[in-house]
C-alpha cells in the first residue's frame, strides 16, 4: 500500500476529498521547493491529520489560524517565515451584541462559502472578526450587507493590529506532582488521571491549537489545552508547595 493510501485509509467522505487534495500539496511541495497551503480545518480534521502525518511526504508542515489561539488552523507545507494566505475581517454595526456565532456563520455560509474557507469567528458585543482564506476577502467585503436582521459593514484588518476583545475567565487552582499534559488535564476535567489518559487518546485534547496524544507531554507556562467538550484553559505554572508538588492555575476562558 502507498503512502498515500495509508493517508486516506478509513477517511469517509468528504473527508477523503479533503485529505486527498492536501497530500497532493505536498507532495507539490516537496517536489518544487516552495510553500503550499491548504484550506482551514477543525480540530478533529487536525486530529487525523497529526495522526497520519508520517505517511506524509518530507516535508515541514506548520499550522496557523490567524492568531496564537486560533482553533481552526490551516495546514502549511515548507512555509517557513512566509506568511500563510489569511485575511481578517472586521464585522461591524449598530446593536450587534444579541448576535452568536451562529449567527455570523450563517450569514457567511448564505453567501455560499466553502466552510473550510472560514476559519475562527470571533465573537463580542460591538461585532466580530472572521479569519478567511485571503482568496475570498474581498468577496465577503463586498457580498456580506446583514447579520441576522441586523445591516452590518466589512472592512480589512490589519491581523498583527487585531484586538480581539477582553477575555473572562474562571480560575481553576490545584497543585500537580509534574507538569505532564495528563496532570493538567486531570485538574481541568476534575477526573483521575486515567479519565484524562483516556480523553487524550480520544483524541479530544489540543495544546496550543494542535491536537496531542501524549500524556507525558510537558507543558509550559501559558500554554492553552484544550478539551473538547469541557472548553479551553489557559496555564499559568507557579511554584512548589511544601511537598515539591506545583502549583497550576487554568484560567478557563467564560
Amino acid at each position: 500500500m502507498s503512502d498515500k493510501n495509508r493517508f486516506l485509509s478509513g477517511l469517509d467522505e468528504p473527508e477523503r476529498t479533503i485529505f486527498a487534495k492536501l497530500y497532493d500539496r505536498a507532495v507539490r511541495s516537496q517536489r518544487f521547493g516552495g510553500p503550499s497551503f491548504g484550506d482551514f480545518m477543525s480540530m478533529d480534521e487536525l486530529a487525523l491529520l497529526n495522526e497520519r502525518s508520517r505517511f506524509l511526504p518530507e516535508c515541514e508542515l506548520s499550522l496557523f489560524g490567524g492568531y496564537a489561539e486560533a482553533e481552526r488552523r490551516m495546514p502549511g507545507f515548507n512555509a517557513g517565515g512566509e506568511d500563510f494566505p489569511i485575511t481578517a475581517l472586521k464585522i461591524s454595526g449598530k446593536r450587534l451584541g444579541s448576535l452568536s456565532h451562529r449567527d455570523y456563520l450563517g450569514a457567511l455560509m448564505g453567501l455560499g462559502l466553502d466552510r473550510h474557507k472560514i476559519g475562527d469567528i470571533a465573537v463580542s458585543d460591538s461585532g466580530a472578526v472572521v479569519f478567511a482564506a485571503g482568496d475570498i476577502g474581498e468577496y465577503i467585503i463586498s457580498a456580506l450587507g446583514e447579520v441576522g436582521p441586523c445591516p452590518v459593514q466589512v472592512s480589512a484588518a490589519n491581523i498583527d493590529e487585531l484586538d480581539l476583545g477582553p477575555k473572562e475567565f474562571k480560575d481553576i487552582k490545584g497543585t500537580v506532582a509534574s507538569a505532564r499534559l495528563d496532570s493538567i488535564v486531570a485538574l481541568m476535567a476534575a477526573k483521575g488521571r486515567s479519565a484524562a489518559c483516556d480523553l487524550i487518546k480520544a483524541g479530544r485534547v489540543y495544546v496550543n491549537g494542535s491536537p496531542v496524544q501524549r500524556a507525558d507531554m510537558k507543558i509550559k507556562d501559558a500554554d492553552v489545552i484544550t478539551v473538547r467538550g469541557l472548553g479551553k484553559a489557559l496555564v499559568e505554572i507557579g511554584g512548589l508547595s511544601k511537598k515539591d508538588r506545583i502549583f497550576v492555575t487554568l484560567k478557563k476562558y467564560a
